[in-house]
C-alpha cells in the first residue's frame, strides 16, 4: 500500500491547510469501489469540482460490477460461465482483456489473467469468507486451467472465448484501468483540472498540486506503519502489490492473494513491489507481475522493467530494499 504523505494525514486541520492555497481549493470525496476505499481530490477553475469527483466515483462503481467475477451484471462472469463458447463483448471489455493478455505475454506469464480458479480454491474471491490452504490435488486441478493462452480473442467481432475451463480474473489490472479512467473523466470536464485519485493506496495523478507542485507520496513499510521512501509526482501513477494486503495466517505461515501462476501457491521471497509508471494500468499490472518475478530473481525486475516503462522499488523478504536507477529519479523534487 502507498499513501500521499502530505495528504493522508490524520489531522483535519493539516489536511485543510494543504488543500487550500489562494483562490484554488481542492474538493475531496471518499467512497468505496473496486473492493477498497477510494479517495478523490480534485480542483477546477472551470466547473464545480464536486461534479467531477461524483462522476469519477460513479464510474469506478460501474467498473467494479462490470469486471467482477461474481456480479450477475458482469461481462467477465458471462465469459467465464460460457467456457468454450465465443462471447461477444463491448469495446471497453475487449480492450481491457486484450491489455491483460499483452501484459501476460510481456511478463512471460508472471501476470496472468486466468488465475481465477486458483484464487477460488484459496478463498481469495467474493468476501474472502472461505480462506484456507487447499490440498495439493486441488491446486493441481486448478493449475490445469491456468494459462493466458487459454484466452482466445477475435479482433474483428470483439469476441472472447476461454477454453480448458479457465476463468478470467481482472483483479490485477482493473483498478489501474479505473484510475486511468478517473483522470480521463476529470480532464473531459476541465483539461486544466488538477489533483489525484487513490484506490486502495494506488494513485493516479490528475495534475500537479496547485498546477505546478509535485504530490509527495510515501511508500509504506510492508511490516509496519513507517514510511520507507518518498517520491514526487506531477503526473503518472504509482501502484504497490504486497503480501500484507489480503492474507491469512495458518500454522504460523502467511498466505496472501498474489498467486504465482506457475506453482499455484502465493509468491514467495518478497514483501512488496512498488511501480511508478506513466499510467495506472501499467503500474497495476506490473506491480503484480513484479511481485511474482522478484521472488525468483529481483535483479531481472530491476533491470528489465524500466524498459517496459515501469520503475520498481522492491522490498525483499527480510526487509532489504532494491530499486532501479530510474526509480531514484522520482525521489527528487
Amino acid at each position: 500500500m502507498i499513501f500521499a504523505v502530505l495528504l493522508l494525514g490524520t489531522l483535519g486541520t493539516f489536511l485543510a491547510f494543504l488543500l487550500l492555497r489562494g483562490n484554488e481549493q481542492y474538493y475531496e470525496l471518499r467512497g468505496f469501489a473496486l473492493g477498497t476505499s477510494v479517495r478523490i481530490v480534485v480542483s477546477s477553475k472551470k466547473i464545480n469540482p464536486k461534479t467531477i469527483a461524483e462522476a469519477i466515483l460513479e464510474d469506478m462503481k460501474r467498473i467494479t460490477y462490470k469486471f467482477s467475477t461474481t456480479d450477475e451484471r458482469s461481462v467477465v462472469k458471462k465469459i467465464n460461465d460460457h467456457t468454450g463458447e465465443w462471447v461477444e463483448v463491448d469495446e471497453e471489455t475487449y480492450s481491457l482483456i486484450k491489455a491483460a493478455y499483452a501484459f501476460a505475454e510481456l511478463t512471460e506469464g508472471a501476470f496472468d489473467p486466468t488465475v481465477g480458479k486458483l484464487l477460488e480454491v484459496w478463498g481469495f474471491t467474493g468476501n474472502y469468507e472461505n480462506l484456507r490452504v487447499p490440498s495439493n490435488d486441488e491446486i493441481e486441478k486448478a493449475l490445469s486451467s491456468v494459462g493466458y493462452r487459454n484466452i482466445l480473442l477475435d479482433d474483428r467481432h470483439f469476441r472472447v472465448m476461454v477454453k480448458n475451463g479457465s476463468k478470467i480474473d481482472l483483479g490485477g489490472i482493473a483498478k489501474g484501468y479505473a484510475l486511468d479512467r478517473a483522470r480521463q473523466i476529470a480532464l473531459s470536464f476541465d483539461e486544466d483540472a488538477t489533483g489525484f485519485v487513490e484506490a486502495g493506496g494506488d494513485i493516479r495523478i490528475i495534475g500537479p498540486k496547485f498546477g505546478k507542485y509535485p504530490w509527495v507520496i510515501g511508500v509504506k513499510d510492508p511490516r509496519g506503519d513507517d514510511v520507507i521512501d518518498y517520491i514526487y509526482l506531477k503526473s503518472g501513477a504509482v501502484a504497490t502489490s504486497g503480501d500484507y494486503e489480503r492474507y491469512f495466517i495458518e500454522d504460523g505461515i502467511r498466505y496472501h492473494h498474489i498467486i504465482d501462476p506457475s506453482t499455484g501457491y502465493p509468491a514467495r521471497g518478497v514483501w512488496s513491489v512498488t511501480i511508478v509508471a506513466e499510467d495506472a494500468t501499467t503500474a497495476d499490472a506490473l506491480s503484480t507481475a513484479g511481485f511474482v518475478m522478484a521472488g525468483r530473481d529481483w535483479r531481472k525486475v530491476v533491470l528489465d522493467f524500466p524498459r517496459m516503462g515501469a520503475h520498481p522499488l522492491i522490498v525483499l523478504e527480510g526487509g532489504k530494499i532494491e530499486k532501479s536507477e530510474t526509480f531514484k529519479l522520482f525521489e527528487r523534487e
